[in-house]
This record gives C-alpha cells, structure tokens and sequence, in this order.
C-alpha cells in the first residue's frame, strides 16, 4: 500500500466521504445566524440543498426579531423612554459600530408609494368589515389584509442570489445522477431537498411593523434621541408614524403557518431528513464525491455571507423608508461636547432631564438652561460653560 489511497472504486482502504458529518455539523453557525431572513425569502421554501439542515428544524419560533439591548430610546417630544433599539432600527442605524462621542443625525419619512400602499389596505380592510357586518358571504371569504407595515428583502440581495445557486446546484446533481444512473442518490437528493423545503415553509414568515392607528392629528413630532452605552448619540427626525414603527412599536413575526400544520412541516422535515442520509451513505462514490463537493462549496458561500454582509444588504429599509443622513462623521473627545451637539440638533432639553442623561445637579441644571439659550450659536463654549457652571458654589 502507498503512502496515500489513490483509487476509490475498490475494495482496499481507500478514501471515504462521511455524509453524515458534513451535514450534521458543517456550517450550522453560519445557517443560524440568517435562519430568520433565510426563512422570510420568497425563494426559502424552493426545494434545495442547504448545509447543516437541522439548523432549521427549531421547535421553538421566536415571536419578535432580536432588538439590540443597553441602548437608550428616547422621544424627544413624546416624552417615550425605552432601554432596546428595534431590529429594523438597528439595520438603519448599525449601533455597534458607532465609537465613543459620536454624534449623527438623520432625517426619516416615509415613501409616498408606501403612503398610498397603508392607504389602499385601510380602505381594503374597512370594506372587509362593512361586508362582514352586513352579512355578505362572497366577499367575507376575501383575506382581510392586516393593518400592518412589512419590510422586504433586497430582490437582488446575496442571500437569494445563494439560494438561487443551491437550486441551481441541486439541478445539476439530479441530473448527474440521472446520468450515472444512481437511483439512491436521486432519491436521496429529493429527499434532502423536500426536507430543507419543508423545514423553511413551516417557519415561513413576515416581519410586520405596528403602525399608528389613531386619525388625531394633534399630536407632538416623532423625534427620536438614540444614547449608547458608549456615550455616542443619534438624532432622529421623524414624524409620529415612523417612530411608532421603527422605535416605539413592538417588530413581530408574522407566521404563515401554525399550529398543527406548523408541527406536521416540521415532522414530515425531520423524517425526510432522516432518510436522504441513509440514501447518501448508501450512493455511488461518484455521487458521494459530487454531493460533498457541493456541500463544501454551500459552506463556503454562506460562511462568507455572514462574515462579510449586515442586514442592511439584506432588507430593503428603502422601500419603505426615505433615509437621509444630515451630517458628516462627528466625533467628539468628551461627553459634555457630544450632548452639546445633540442640543444643538433637538432646541431640547427636557429629554435630558426626564432621562436622566446628564446629573441631576442645580450646577448641570443651569449649564442646560444655559446650553438651550445658546443652541443657534455655534460658537459657544460647551466644555468651557461647564467648567464655569461646575465650579459655581452660590447656587
């Protein structure tokens, strides 16, 4: 025997290639991290390929996406006082990578063509219940379109455009079966690809934003102060609709299926993954060979999509949202510098106050009062005030 096995179709010690381990531990961290946008893609439930599958098979559904902890939300009118930023917020945003004392500002409204979608779903959705009132069968059967805004994924997006290459490449082992004329990795193919299929239609969803249902409109402006543990601080301008939806409203999972039908895609995904990995160990070394390939190149893709995209390459904020940056990259050396530029954006202190940004002191008190006089004059000494307010002892 030679120093390395050279032939594969014998039976001498040869090379052999475990399936099974590929599939059961290969890639499972990177599948994790986009289960919930691989799950809301309109190509998730395309029968396919998919490393690590079992991933997918979670009995347990998170009901709202993942909001960033230890950040402060502030409404600088509303007086609204939360300690998450919402994950849609978090994509527009990118908390983490803000450094200490920064400051941004951004300027958010809505679309027009998003106006005039909320629009036709209120008129649709009151028509459904005028009809359900008076009793008229034909036209309650409609769906009632839920008085809910949606984000969607980039069409273009790479998450799809690999999904897309899994449906491709498991078109192309079908047909190298075929070829080969092995019936048990065709079927182990269908098999895996009916499992994965399965496994994302029973946690198939959409993202649903709660929108502001009330019609008053008297009512204070949106503006939004974000404060991070790291004392960098954003400014949002906004009306009262787009901070209800990215900021102050609840982002939960809108599931297509549930309940028992939810738990029988799941079984039925369990037992087809089961047996396409006995039909696997069970194929010709040709289709081994091709399949292991296949894996290897699906762990490479996704393993290089989560270490080189954020979410924001994956939802489109801006088919919703109009999203303007309205200053260039600020860094501040101190706290007092950076709060200063936020005053200077807001014409506000009481925000300040009510969240107890800054100490509760009758020297930072009049150093607010002072800073809110000076707002429109951006010429004045901040750090300078402070110390002269600070080192006041007749107050």
């Amino acid at each position: 025997m030679g120093w390395f096995p050279l032939a594969v179709n014998t039976d001498k010690p040869t090379w052999s290639f475990d399936i099974v381990g590929l599939l059961a531990v290969v890639g499972g961290s990177s599948i994790e991290k986009h289960a919930q946008a691989i799950t809301a893609s309109p190509f998730g439930g395309f029968p396919r390929l998919l490393p690590a599958p079992e991933t997918m098979l979670d009995t347990d559904r998170p009901a709202r996406l993942p909001a960033v902890k230890d950040v402060t939300v502030l409404g600088v009118h509303s007086g609204n006082h939360f300690t998450e930023l919402n994950f849609f917020a978090e994509v527009i945003h990118r908390i983490d990578s803000l450094e200490p004392f920064e400051f941004q500002s951004f300027k958010i409204s809505h679309k027009k063509e998003a106006i005039q979608r909320d629009n036709l779903q209120k008129e649709a959705e009151s028509r459904a219940a005028i009809d359900v009132e008076k009793g008229s069968e034909k036209d309650s059967k409609k769906p009632k379109i839920p008085s809910k805004a949606s984000i969607p994924l980039h069409k273009f997006c790479p998450l799809n455009i690999v999904t897309l290459g899994s449906i491709l490449i498991t078109i192309a082992l079908s047909v190298w079966a075929g070829v080969n004329h092995d019936a048990v990795a065709l079927i182990g193919l269908a098999t895996m690809s009916l499992s994965t299929s399965t496994a994302c239609l029973s946690s198939q969803w959409r993202p649903r934003l709660t929108i502001r249902t009330s019609t008053a409109s008297d009512i204070p402006s949106g503006d939004v102060i974000i404060r991070t543990r790291s004392g960098a601080f954003v400014f949002v301008e906004c009306d009262e609709n787009v901070s209800r939806e990215l900021y102050g409203g609840t982002e939960v999972c809108d599931y297509v299926f549930k309940g028992v039908v939810h738990q029988i895609l799941l079984g039925t995904s369990t037992i087809l993954l089961m047996a396409s990995i006995i039909f696997f160990s069970n194929s010709g070394w040709k289709m081994q060979i091709a399949v292991g390939l296949a894996y290897v190149i699906l762990n490479i893709a996704y393993w290089a999509m989560a270490l080189l995209t954020e979410p924001h390459h994956t939802w489109n904020m801006k088919e919703r949202y109009d999203i303007k940056r309205t200053n260039e990259k600020t860094i501040r050396e101190t706290f007092t510098v950076v709060m200063w530029d936020t005053i200077q954006a807001t014409k506000e202190i009481d925000w300040i106050k009510k969240a107890k940004v800054a100490p509760a002191t009758k020297n930072w008190d009049g150093w607010l009062q002072d800073a809110k006089k000076n707002c429109d004059n951006p010429r004045w000494d901040a750090e300078g005030r402070r110390n002269e307010w600070m080192a006041r002892k007749d107050l």
